[in-house]
């Protein structure tokens, strides 16, 4: 009877022993598997965040560039703006015959009558009116008109009167030559140091040309005017 008892219980316990050793590797193997999601999750999220950093970096990279294209397109257009400044000096209108450019140039006339020698064989034509100074003459096709102030406060430095300025512009003629015109040109000096201006227009074809000046000297559009030549 004790036998028995016994025999039971050793295969009572056996019963549980092999019981126990069956849930541990049960939960061990759950374990592993756990351990290797979390891996592959861990994985995943690695492989996106630098395909993410990647991605952020190449849109970087196409806003650098399309930043660079937009400058030079900046650069391009700085470069137009620089060639129109560099026409400036000489304004060009072109019309549909010579007889219609001609007659753009106002204010020329032959000057027959003179009282003055302005030196090299030029006479000119000098005459004053309410407070004005004014003096003409030719020089081939052009007409060239001084006008000075005859109150000295309002003159421009360095020249007497009129006369003063006609002689230095004559000196200057004389050794620099300006372009011929078909037709004819005017050049306006006007001497008063409030408003100073020279202003020459001349006719060749179908085109005018106008060089101004704001100088109180009127040898910057004469020099512009030469070289043009």
């Amino acid at each position: 009877m004790s036998i028995k008892i016994n025999t039971a219980a050793l295969l009572l316990g056996s019963a549980f022993l092999l019981s126990a050793c069956s849930g541990d590797g049960t939960a061990s193997d759950q374990d592993e598997t756990n351990q290797t999601v979390d891996e592959n999750q861990t994985d995943t999220s690695t492989v996106n965040n630098e395909k993410t950093s990647s991605e952020d970096n190449s849109g970087e990279d196409r806003n650098a560039d399309g930043g660079n294209e937009e400058n030079d397109g900046d650069k391009s257009g700085a470069t137009d703006n620089d060639t129109s400044s560099e026409n400036e000096d000489i304004q060009q209108q072109d019309y549909d015959s010579s007889e219609e450019a001609a007659a753009q140039i106002k204010g020329y006339e032959k000057v027959d009558q003179t009282n003055i020698d302005l030196g090299h064989g030029i006479k000119g034509l000098q005459e004053g009116a309410a407070g004005h100074e004014y003096l003409y003459w030719n020089e081939g096709r052009w007409l060239i008109k001084v006008d000075f102030p005859t109150d000295p406060q309002y003159k421009i430095d360095g020249y007497e009167g009129a006369e003063d300025l006609a002689k230095k512009v004559v000196d200057y003629l004389e050794k620099n030559y300006l372009p011929a015109p078909d037709d004819k040109g005017v050049i306006t000096i006007d001497g008063f140091k409030k408003h100073p201006e020279t202003v020459v227009k001349w006719q060749e074809g179908k085109t005018v040309y106008t060089v101004t000046s704001k100088e109180k000297e009127p040898f910057d559009a004469l020099e512009r005017t030469v070289e043009s030549e």
